[in-house]
């Protein structure tokens, strides 16, 4: 009993871990050696060098956690028109950007999974593609 009590302690521990590796872009640096520009790409300070592409873009479909973040990295608006931008989950919910990154884990850990929870995201919307009032499914807030 204690063997097994163990080992689903030592399974936990690595699942945290992996997603706290998962996680640590999203939290705050001192660090000045990157700048991302307008299309969404990550430069060097130093000498302009490319460091990454598409780090920082909005993904009508989303199929991956890279992608989900790059979305996240963009913002909530669109660059042009400043429209407002939602996360659809794989059962049709909208959540909002606040929602998502309140909820990250849970949902990191249904996409890594390929879960059918509620929590895996598959696109992103617009709120100027609706007539009708979308309110984000998770925290009621109205988003259009």
């Amino acid at each position: 009993m204690k063997s097994a009590t163990l080992n689903h302690y030592k399974h936990q521990t690595t699942q945290n871990l992996l997603l706290m590796n998962i996680l640590k872009s999203f939290r705050p640096s001192n660090k000045t050696q990157k700048f991302y520009t307008f299309e969404g790409n990550a430069y060097r300070n130093d000498d302009l060098q490319l460091v990454r592409k598409d780090v920082a873009r909005h993904y009508r479909e989303i199929d991956s956690i890279n992608k989900l973040k790059a979305c996240l990295r963009a913002g909530e608006y669109t660059s042009v028109g400043m429209y407002r931008l939602f996360f659809i989950t794989e059962d049709g919910s909208c959540l909002s950007f606040s929602a998502v990154l309140d909820n990250l884990q849970e949902i990191f850990y249904s996409m890594m999974h390929e879960m059918k929870d509620g929590w895996s995201i598959v696109g992103l919307g617009c709120v100027n593609e609706s007539d009708e009032d979308i309110y984000c499914d998770h925290t009621s807030e109205l988003l259009s």
